[in-house]
């Protein structure tokens, strides 16, 4: 009795493509996340900036 072979290649092209899909997304949501990150830490440092000119205006005028 012989086995039929079953064409495997369109099944395993389409594992392929959801894996570089997935692997795809991955990557955009660390971006995402990375440019979010950056752009607190932008916030952050103005913020610190004018804290430090308050603080120094401040003690001048304290003077």
């Amino acid at each position: 009795m012989e086995e039929m072979e079953v064409p495997t290649e369109h099944l395993q092209e389409k594992i392929h493509e959801e894996a570089e899909e997935k692997k795809e997304r991955w990557t955009l949501y660390v971006a995402l996340s990375t440019a979010f990150m950056a752009v607190l830490a932008a916030i952050a440092g103005l913020m610190s900036g004018h804290h430090a000119n308050e603080a120094l205006i401040n003690q001048v005028e304290a003077s």
